[in-house]
């Protein structure tokens, strides 16, 4: 018998807690203080999310991989021939369409060598198409029309099988060279439309369908007939989508009557299993490419933009979460913070009925009030910089009635110096950058804009207007350095404003949640953090959204003290804090709590005799 020695080149080592590499995938070992063997599987798969495509739309094609995929056709309505590329992280629109809008066809290929035939226009078409990476050009048609036929292969090399004709379902089979399209003699066992297909044109899969009732049959192809599984998906489901081989295969969305569904099988060549995660978005007739450990759904109906990312590995997500810390001494709201979770300053902010100057340092473990603070008290103040060397900008110094501030103060560790002031005097402004190189946007600068849209960046010495942002607002989550900043949310119609500066102009962000306003913010352009704020109508959440340099996904986790006007822009988006903030109408907090961010483990396993 063959040892564990002989397989690996190791015996089964013993370890006091689990292995964290890697390279522990499929490894045995025994963890002594639980008192079990223990393993770590790469089949854990979740999915993410990705960038919208720029022409939303249903039944439409897709072909290549997770990181490279071309999307095309499909219904809006009307019917579709835009033709767009993924790079992994958003979606190009190509210069070059179809040169038949339609929907319901059949994909095989990569990004730059594809294939798109049959489909439906005002009715069924023969109409088949080849992409090379520049234009798509009219092939040789297929020999029966159809449309929702399973397809796959390569753009010289392709099957399409099964399909729908009119109120009819066929199984007909047929086989691209290249050059020509010809019809098998064998087709389908279970002759359906609206089926899933992956592999290649010598050993294929097919998957699900309807005729006219919702299918699970599940067929595979060695290039000459179709046989079919003992088993098929645990979901019988028409219009699925999928990526793989025909050994290896993850199937996802589809319609399960009466409504369209996000679940997800994975298919080891003899059997389907459920996995456990789902699309965040259920849908139907929606694209799909890539492969059973790194697969892409894009689009579908209802129609959407949305697009998912499937990726099985040996590490699985864990999501971000808060942990209580010490209080902060006086308790306040629209305090200005930064520095990093270890080492921040909180300073200024409402105090019951007056402004306040207070500053106070925080060592990772306690809050300590500093001996001086701000020359000019007031909220809602703006800051960017360390515990060390800190800049705080604007600011509404009266209570009840606003008074916006343009004030500007430095600090070098003990003391606060004034400095040049702000070109526009504003409150609840965004902020990114350091002491000596900052940015300053939006805010409320009444009377003139109560939603201003005012930028400017700080050079160490002065304030120099920049380009406006494009959405005004006040109560602005900002993150980033000088030349690399984002602006999320804030008080503006729709809360949902995001926008990206890159030293020169701010660029809007197409993003699908909602946000909210007065939140607390921390992180770079590319990864970012936002927390708490208020919900309309005037609603205080503890909602914590992640930015992954593309989109907001919701974290799963909220603080345990829902708040606003809370200090902000302190850390990362792995590492972060708030401290203080407003709660209720009179009420400031003067509780901390500290943010880990989402981080991965590796996909443990106990093992049993069961």
């Amino acid at each position: 018998m063959t040892t564990y020695k002989e397989l690996f080149g190791k015996y089964v080592q013993n370890y006091s807690t689990d292995p964290t590499s890697t390279d522990a995938e499929g490894q045995i070992w025994y963890n002594s203080t639980s008192g079990t063997f223990k393993t770590a599987l790469g089949s854990y798969g979740v999915w993410s999310s990705g960038g919208n495509l720029n022409t939303a739309r249903s039944y439409l094609g897709g072909a290549g991989t997770q990181t490279s995929t071309i999307a095309y056709g499909g219904s809006i309505p009307p019917n579709s021939a835009a033709t767009e590329s993924y790079n992994g992280t958003s979606w190009t629109t190509s210069p070059v369409s179809l040169n038949t809008a339609r929907y319901g066809g059949s994909s095989a290929g990569t990004q730059t060598a594809a294939l798109y035939a049959g489909g439906y226009t005002s009715t069924e078409v023969t109409s088949s198409e080849s992409y090379n990476g520049t234009a798509w050009t009219n092939t040789p048609s297929l020999n029966t029309a159809r449309f929702y036929a399973a397809g796959f292969g390569t753009n010289t090399a392709a099957i399409v099988a099964g399909g729908r004709i009119s109120t009819s379902y066929y199984g007909t089979t047929e086989s691209y060279n290249g050059t020509s399209w010809t019809s098998n003699p064998t087709g389908l066992n279970t002759a359906r439309g609206y089926v899933a297909g992956t592999g290649t044109q010598t050993a294929g899969l097919a998957f699900g369908g309807a005729n006219p009732g919702t299918t699970s049959a599940t067929e595979k192809w060695n290039g000459t007939t179709w046989t079919s599984n003992p088993t098929g998906l645990n979901t019988a489901r028409e219009y699925p989508r999928g990526g793989g081989t025909q050994t290896a295969t993850v199937a996802f969305g589809g319609y399960v009557g009466p409504a369209s569904t996000g679940a997800t099988e994975l298919w080891n060549g003899t059997s389907w299993t459920n996995s456990s995660n789902s699309m965040a978005t259920a849908r139907t007739a929606l694209g799909g490419s890539g492969s059973q450990t790194a697969a892409l759904a894009f689009g579908g109906s209802p129609t959407t933009a949305v697009t998912e990312a499937w990726t099985q590995s040996v590490t699985v997500p864990v999501a971000g979460s808060w942990s209580s810390g010490a209080n902060i001494n006086t308790s306040r709201y629209g305090a200005g913070a930064s520095g990093i979770r270890t080492s921040a300053l909180l300073y200024g902010g409402q105090a019951g009925a007056s402004m306040s100057s207070a500053t106070e340092k925080w060592n990772g473990t306690a809050w300590t009030s500093n001996p001086t603070g701000l020359n000019t008290s007031r909220r809602y103040v703006s800051g960017s910089g360390t515990q060390t060397a800190t800049l705080a900008f604007g600011g509404d110094t009266s209570v009840p009635s606003a008074l916006v501030s343009a004030a500007t103060e430095s600090f070098n560790g003990t003391s606060w110096t004034s400095v040049n002031s702000l070109n526009t005097a504003r409150w609840a402004a965004g902020s990114a950058g350091s002491q000596t190189a900052a940015l300053a946007f939006g805010g409320d600068a009444r009377p003139a804009a109560p939603q201003s849209a005012a930028s400017e960046s700080w050079n160490g010495t002065s304030w120099t207007n920049t380009p406006s942002l494009n959405t005004g607002r006040n109560g602005i989550g900002g993150f980033g350095i000088q030349t690399a900043a984002i602006a999320a949310g804030g008080n503006s119609p729709t809360k949902s404003a995001t926008e990206s500066w890159n030293g020169s102009a701010w660029t809007s962000i197409t993003n699908p949640l909602s946000l909210l306003d007065y939140v607390g913010a921390a992180g770079t352009q590319t990864a970012g953090v936002i927390f708490g704020g208020y919900d309309v109508p005037g609603t205080i959440l503890g909602t914590t959204f992640i930015w992954n340099g593309t989109t907001w996904s919701t974290n799963p986790s909220s603080m345990a003290t829902a708040r606003t006007q809370q200090g902000i822009n302190v850390g990362t988006q792995a590492s972060s804090l708030a401290a203080g903030g407003y709660t209720a109408p009179g009420a400031a907090s003067t509780a901390t709590e500290l943010w880990t961010g989402p981080s991965t483990t590796l996909n443990y396993k106990t093992l049993t005799t069961s």
